[in-house]
């Protein structure tokens, strides 16, 4: 067994019904998503849904935006903005603890 995978956020790990459970949404829900082409798990080998720990977070931010009245449309819209903006920051972060290494390496700061 390959625990290594368990660490993987993009793992398929999870059945639709245990999806479902640690969502607290039905079944149903989760397949409407992957319908629509929103989140589209993984399939076993028997052919049943499986989803990684990554598109359960998906799926979670996508109810609470539906949740507030947003269509799936524009929950879509928003999920993307976020993704942009916290990659956005990440980089940021990046370009500035480099800024701040050369800083230190140059002798100024």
């Amino acid at each position: 067994m390959n625990l290594r995978k368990l660490d993987d956020e993009h793992y398929p790990a999870f059945s639709t019904g245990q999806a479902a459970e640690l969502l607290g949404v039905e079944q149903p829900f989760l397949r409407s998503l992957d319908n629509a082409g929103v989140v589209s798990p993984q399939r076993s080998s028997g052919g049943h849904r499986r989803y990684s720990r990554h598109q359960l977070g998906l799926a979670g931010r996508l109810r609470e935006l539906f949740d507030e009245g947003h269509t799936l449309a524009s929950a879509q819209r928003i999920l993307h903005l976020e993704t942009e903006l916290d990659q956005a920051r990440q980089e940021i972060a990046k370009l500035k603890q480099d800024l701040a290494q050369w800083q230190e390496a140059n002798g100024s700061g």
